[in-house]
């Protein structure tokens, strides 16, 4: 999800920030855990009482083993950035749950590329004086086209690429 943002600490700056898009939040993923273990113990419950209580180890064991996947998945999705727009710097600040990086770009010399990669796949790339970086990469190909637009909009009236300013494909 894409989201432009106007600075209120810095008028006529903006903010970017893609988010990523998880189909359920941590409270429903919760939720969801709970209902599929409570159906799990019931089912289980009725061996149990005859006397096959293997069928409960089983279950539980099988609970553990579903609820450390759903944890790992929803983790390994979540993932934001944040990118400052303003007149001297475009700062981009990439956080998920393993690290925050952040970077500091001159404005003025920032170019955007969308360059293709394997299968048709799109990636946007930030590009000055030599360095690169991969924006959005965490997010379906027409919002990161969508987000390569948002910053492009955004550096329009800084960068010094005025009438040059076009998208490159590689």
């Amino acid at each position: 999800m894409i989201e432009v943002l106007d600075n209120p600490e810095a008028p006529g700056n903006s903010i970017i920030e893609a988010r990523s898009n998880l189909s359920m939040s941590l409270d429903r993923l919760a939720g969801f855990f709970l209902l599929l273990s409570a159906v799990t113990l019931l089912a289980a419950l009725f061996p149990l009482i005859m006397g096959l209580w293997p069928v409960m180890v089983i279950a539980i064991v099988h609970l553990l083993i579903v609820g450390w996947c759903l944890r790992l998945a929803w983790r390994g999705n979540w993932a934001r950035e944040r990118l400052l727009v303003g007149p001297d710097d475009l700062v981009v600040e990439h956080y998920d749950l393993r690290r925050k990086i952040r970077r500091s770009w001159p404005a003025a010399w920032v170019r955007i590329e969308i360059a293709e990669a394997a299968l048709g796949d799109k990636r946007v790339l930030l590009r000055c004086k030599g360095e690169t970086q991969q924006i959005g990469a965490f997010l379906p190909v027409n919002e990161r086209l969508e987000l390569a637009n948002a910053v492009r909009e955004g550096l329009r009236s800084h960068s010094a690429w005025q009438g040059s300013q076009r998208w490159q494909s590689k």
